[in-house]
């Protein structure tokens, strides 16, 4: 990334209702900024308003992808335009997969498919910025997923499972670095207004406090032949785990939704815990993901399925357990030195989920000090 640059495209996740996304661009543009001091971005976006409120301050400019715009998501005009006035494209985050391939409300790679030729055609550098890779199952999306790799000028991934995707479905590049997720170097707020917050929400300093977050995609990732889990037992389940928990450690629980999409979920779960009045709710629509970090840095431990939310809290050294409903939490779990950490999909049960809360809760000061040693060569960043 040496030379003059100064117009870059992102292309990835980019709908300002994941606080983990938020956090990961900004601290994204921030690094890149801190080497092309003159650059300025262009995002292509769903939602404008939310880039300018955001990222004003780090000379971004929101690309309309919304449909009067000519855009189905990124495969639009827009986006093509903005591919054409940029000195580079760089494609971030966790959306190389082939799930739902030719939809393009939900996946980008096809998009990519033609975006990145595109590019190459005109001149442009094309780079993978800290990509999550896969799940790819189909030939067809291995063979994408080869073709448009090949063509980047610099590849830099967040795991070393991702590094393998690419080597296995046949990207031939010598060089593809292995950085950590860059939403490692957010930063959380103040510890002032952190209490405030607490404050507001009636998190008392004199409780011991577990952190929890879910997905709506509990069923959505699932192969044919695979066993799911309906929504109506997840919900279930989670409601028995927060009420075993509780009794067994005697702590309350903070439900953490970095998505605003999964809101719905949360308030379904908070219905069937028998115990309400011991749990609070805390959402990225009314908190900035640094506030959230920020809170996230009270907990004594901490449940999480959303990968950035687990990447938020262990980047405040709180224990965590993840609930693996995709490759990529897996994935960070061995990163950070936490492979035992996880809970497969495959095993989830209230038994199991709550066995592996409470031996993490009776290791927590351990791995909290395993996790502050390991934060040292897991910082996300340039290669």
């Amino acid at each position: 990334m040496k030379g003059v640059l100064k117009r870059i495209t992102l292309l990835g996740s980019v709908s300002g209702r994941n606080a983990g996304d938020v956090a990961l661009i900004a601290s994204i543009m921030s690094e890149i900024r801190n080497l092309h001091p003159e650059v300025t971005f262009e995002i292509p976006t769903i939602n404008p308003a939310f880039i300018k409120k955001h990222y004003s301050h780090l000379v971004a400019r929101p690309v309309s992808m919304l449909p009067w715009h000519l855009s189905v998501k990124m495969l639009g005009l827009p986006t093509f335009l903005s591919v054409r006035r940029a000195d580079m494209v760089l494609v971030f985050d966790a959306v190389l997969f082939d799930r739902k391939l030719f939809n393009p409300l939900f996946n980008h790679m096809s998009a990519l498919a033609l975006l990145i030729p595109y590019a190459k055609k005109h001149g442009k550098l094309v780079a993978y910025y800290n990509v999550g890779v896969g799940p790819v199952y189909t030939s067809l999306g291995k063979k994408i997923l080869a073709s448009i790799s090949n063509q980047a000028d610099l590849i830099t991934v967040r795991d070393e499972d991702s590094l393998n995707h690419l080597r296995e479905v046949g990207v031939t590049r010598l060089s593809i670095h292995v950085t950590a997720d860059a939403a490692l170097n957010n930063q959380p707020a103040p510890p002032e207004r952190v209490q405030e917050i607490m404050k507001e929400q009636g998190i008392f300093s004199d409780r011991r406090w577990i952190g929890m977050n879910v997905n709506t995609y509990v069923d959505t990732w699932v192969r044919s032949g695979e066993k799911g889990i309906s929504r109506g037992n997840f919900q279930n389940t989670m409601a028995q785990v927060a009420d075993s928990v509780m009794d067994d450690l005697d702590v309350d629980i903070v439900f953490f939704a970095t998505q605003v999409m999964d809101i719905p979920l949360f308030q379904a779960i908070i219905q069937e815990v028998k115990k309400k009045e011991r749990v609070r709710l805390v959402t990225n629509r009314d908190y900035t993901n640094h506030e959230i970090m920020g809170l996230l840095g009270q907990m004594e431990l901490f449940v999480g399925m959303r990968l950035h939310s687990l990447i938020l809290a262990s980047a405040m050294y709180t224990p965590i357990v993840g609930l693996v409903y995709l490759p990529k939490v897996r994935s960070y779990l061995k990163e950070i030195g936490q492979p035992d950490q996880g809970l497969e999909f495959a095993d989830f049960n209230a038994r199991r989920l709550v066995s592996l809360i409470e031996s993490t809760w009776e290791r927590r000061e351990l791995i909290r000090q395993q996790v502050e040693r390991e934060s040292g060569t897991t910082q996300g960043g340039v290669p």
